[in-house]
């Protein structure tokens, strides 16, 4: 479960932060923003993405990412 920590300053930030919790997105923007907003990870990540196959047995193509909630 994911947790936003909210900041507000005065009621009216608060009730403008409470209200995004009422946008539903659509997959192919979920995708988008999680495209856009990927940060690259560097050493040691970069090279654990590139041996990922071997890690995994040589299937990964049969391993399941599992799914983040967003809300």
């Amino acid at each position: 479960m994911l947790v936003p920590i909210i900041g507000p300053r005065n009621l009216s930030q608060l009730d403008s932060y409470l209200g995004a919790f009422d946008i539903r997105l659509t997959d192919e923007r979920y995708t988008r923003l999680t495209d856009v907003s990927a940060v690259p990870l560097g050493a040691p990540h970069k090279g654990t993405a590139a041996s990922l196959d071997r890690l995994q047995g040589g299937a990964s193509d049969r391993i399941a990412t599992p799914v983040v909630p967003v809300a």
